[in-house]
């Protein structure tokens, strides 16, 4: 009985696994006058208070770079132009592996302001 409730929960974690949820986020790196922009998530947020590279959730159909020029309109209400990729990072989390694009990007339209985050 023993080794047929192991094989049980083996199947188990192998489906998990199988099906973890993948979330694509697009992070934009912008430098101006030698520093580099960052954003500080809001307090009731998950993980708020704590900084981040302003960009955000891959929508369904969305592209990464799509996806960067949105979330930094709706943020920070400035206009990007996305210069190229800079590194890919993936988090292997129990409930979901999370997949990083960084971009880096030139400031093309507006003052960033926090419109989405604290800072």
């Amino acid at each position: 009985m023993d080794s047929s409730i192991k094989a049980l929960a083996a199947e188990a974690r192998q489906m998990r696994a199988a099906v973890q949820m993948v979330v694509d986020v697009a992070a934009a790196l912008i430098f101006r006058d030698g520093r580099l922009l960052i954003t500080r998530r809001n307090a009731g947020a998950h993980l708020g208070g704590l900084w981040e590279f302003p960009g955000g959730k891959r929508e369904p159909g969305e592209t990464f770079r799509s996806c960067l020029k949105r979330e930094l309109r709706e943020e920070l209400g400035i206009e990007i132009a996305t210069l190229r990729l800079v590194a890919t990072v993936r988090h292997d989390y129990p409930d979901k592996k999370v997949r990083l694009k960084f971009y880096l990007c030139r400031l093309l339209k507006n003052e960033p302001r926090p419109l989405e985050c604290a800072a």
